[in-house]
């Protein structure tokens, strides 16, 4: 059995990868602003589990940086 025409599979191949990658982009997540209100713990149950872990991160982290005393030795 013979091949089908070779422009018509060339045709066929670049249809499939060029249509490869046309699918529906997930929509970016925007996470609640922090402040002491929104990092209370039953506040952050009620976000997405998807979301929890790196808002409850930013709540840790959340306060001011207070250098310490430079100490001469």
């Amino acid at each position: 059995m013979r091949l089908a025409n070779p422009l018509i599979l060339a045709a066929a191949a670049l249809a499939a990868a060029l249509l490869a990658g046309c699918e529906k982009k997930p929509e970016p997540v925007t996470l609640p602003e922090v402040s002491a209100e929104n990092c209370k713990p039953e506040n952050i149950a009620k976000l997405d589990k998807s979301v929890q872990e790196a808002f409850s991160s930013q709540c840790l982290r959340a306060g001011s940086f207070k250098p310490s005393e430079p100490k001469s030795w």
